[in-house]
């Protein structure tokens, strides 16, 4: 029988009365499998005939030789390091602000957890995409988003101003990342819906019938503008997941928010949600040091209420805004000056923390950003 995607899913008509009800959730889970295995080259998913194999053989060829740098340069020696750092009984909650897709790190430092969520202004995207690629699209858009995993494993970060040129495509950019980091860590995937939040925080899975409304709200635009906006449409999801060979389904979800004090004093909808998590583990890198800014203060307030252990890079919560008594703070690495958007007081703050502290070899090159004389370096957060 010949699978039909859900990008032909209106056109036939459904099958069950359990799918034919309105508030149903569209599954997604043969555009995730896709994803898969065109964009993140897992041969685990054997390849649709809908796709040009030479295409997809060149890109996989092409994207093996990054994935085997990041192994060899990061994963191999951060690995063990992260096996001994975090505390194996710390919540396997997981949440990461200002994230983009990226669960290639995440898993790194947390193969252990059960649900996790990432918080950026990048949008997850329209799984359905993938289908709607010419061979020739296809080719020079796994191109662009090659280039940036390429980035993410050379300097373990992204630019958001570079991010925002692959939502223009028609492949969802932020799952194909985190797709390719399901596949580097012996994950895949076992489902997918695309997301909302009601106002009282709780998740709603969009439907046939909201996936039809957005067709038709777009259905005057064309080419990047279109892709931009379905893309924004379905800007968050819900990723079910397993280790390969296991049973247990872990929960990943991204949301697209702003984490600004003036955005979520608008949009509350994502601290209701991250409320009801109650106490958590978190991570963050490359924020661009907004936690380091008064814009911010929500946000930095909301991750010290809920976090009994946090891993960052130096844009994570700055001593400056942590009371002594309360907090304790162990770095790895060393620190000069930030490399993009610091405070002067937040500065001096976090050379006086690495000042008090003896020297702790980091042995990777690098954790999220970089400081200006290019150091790698690592900060632990918890409550005393």
């Amino acid at each position: 029988m010949t699978r039909i995607p859900a990008a032909l899913f209106l056109l036939v008509p459904l099958l069950s009365s359990a799918s034919s009800r309105a508030d149903a959730p569209l599954e997604l889970d043969a555009e995730v499998k896709a994803l898969f295995r065109v964009g993140a080259c897992d041969e685990s998913v054997p390849l649709d005939p809908h796709f040009d194999k030479a295409v997809v053989d060149e890109h996989c060829a092409a994207l093996a030789k990054t994935i085997a740098r990041y192994r060899k340069d990061w994963l191999a020696p951060a690995r063990p390091f992260f096996d001994t750092l975090v505390p194996k009984d710390i919540p396997t909650t997981v949440v990461y602000p200002f994230a983009g897709g990226d669960l290639m790190t995440a898993l790194a430092v947390f193969p252990h957890l059960k649900e996790i969520t990432t918080i950026s202004l990048e949008a997850g995207g329209d799984a359905r995409g993938l289908f709607r690629e010419t061979p020739n699209e296809l080719k020079r858009h796994l191109a662009l988003h090659r280039r940036f995993i390429d980035e993410l494993v050379t300097w373990n970060h992204n630019r958001t101003l570079d991010l925002a040129a692959l939502k223009r495509t028609p492949l969802a950019s932020q799952l194909i990342f985190a797709l390719v980091g399901l596949s580097v860590h012996g994950y895949e995937p076992v489902g997918l819906r695309s997301i909302e939040l009601n106002d009282d925080g709780t998740v709603r899975y969009l439907s046939a019938a909201d996936f039809a409304t957005f067709d038709k709200d777009v259905a005057g635009a064309k080419g990047p503008q279109k892709n931009a906006r379905l893309n924004d449409l379905l800007s968050s999801y819900e990723l079910r997941l397993r280790k390969k060979g296991e049973t247990e389904v872990r929960i990943y979800r991204h949301f697209q928010a702003n984490l600004s004090n003036d955005a979520l004093a608008k949009d509350p909808r994502i601290l209701k949600h991250l409320d009801q998590k109650g106490k958590v583990t978190a991570m963050t890198k490359a924020a661009s040091h907004l936690l380091w800014h008064g814009g911010f203060k929500t946000i930095r307030d909301w991750l010290k209420a809920h976090i009994v252990w946090m891993v960052s890079d130096s844009t994570g919560i700055n001593p400056l805004h942590l009371e002594p008594e309360k907090w304790e703070q162990t770095v790895y690495g060393t620190f000069d000056s930030a490399v993009f958007n610091p405070t002067t007081e937040g500065q001096g703050a976090m050379r006086a923390l690495f000042k008090s502290q003896p020297l702790r070899p980091l042995p990777m090159k690098l954790f999220g950003y970089p400081t200006k004389r290019v150091k790698g370096l690592l900060i632990v957060t918890k409550p005393r």
